[in-house]
């Protein structure tokens, strides 16, 4: 019975719609992440001077407003815990160990809430404040990659990998 239950929830034996639909989600979203790595670098820098900079206005920026800030974070605070529950619950599905798993679902988890908190520490607390987007770029960038990495080489060679054991 458990031999069942361990082949029902490997990536590698999903039906192929369930694979083809899944792999469509995690392709486009690590392209997703390319833009955003792209757009992290170009719009905030990765310094926690740029960061605070870009948040507080100078050189050529202008200081975000708390209405600015509302909205990004409005949006952010719904997508992003959706984004995540999607992923991980594909990620949860892998052969990783257990707690690995649970690990970096609550980093993925832990580095959104201080995505989303990071612009209010620094106009509400102050630039030194800055380095913790740059955390939270550490722990979330990382997890998002490995929650559409690893499904998709579990689904398309797992089953090789699995047949070798």
């Amino acid at each position: 019975m458990k031999e069942f239950a361990d082949r029902r929830a490997d990536l590698a034996h999903l039906a192929p719609g369930t694979r083809l639909a899944y792999s469509l989600f995690l392709a486009f979203s690590l392209a997703s992440y390319a833009v955003m790595a792209l757009l992290a670098v170009q719009k905030s820098g990765m310094t926690p001077d740029s960061v605070a900079r870009y948040w507080l206005g100078g050189g050529d920026t202008y200081a975000k407003t708390p209405g600015e800030l509302l909205e990004v974070t409005h949006f952010h605070l719904f997508s992003m815990p959706m984004l995540l529950f999607v992923q991980g619950h594909v990620f949860l599905m892998s052969r990783w160990p257990q707690n690995a798993k649970r690990a970096l679902v609550c980093a993925a988890f832990l580095g959104a809430a201080l995505d989303l908190a990071s612009p209010w520490l620094v106009l509400g607390l102050g630039p030194s404040l800055a380095w913790c987007k740059l955390a939270a770029r550490a722990l979330l960038g990382p997890t998002l990659v490995l929650f559409a990495v690893v499904p998709l080489r579990e689904m398309w060679f797992g089953a090789r990998t699995r047949r070798a054991e």
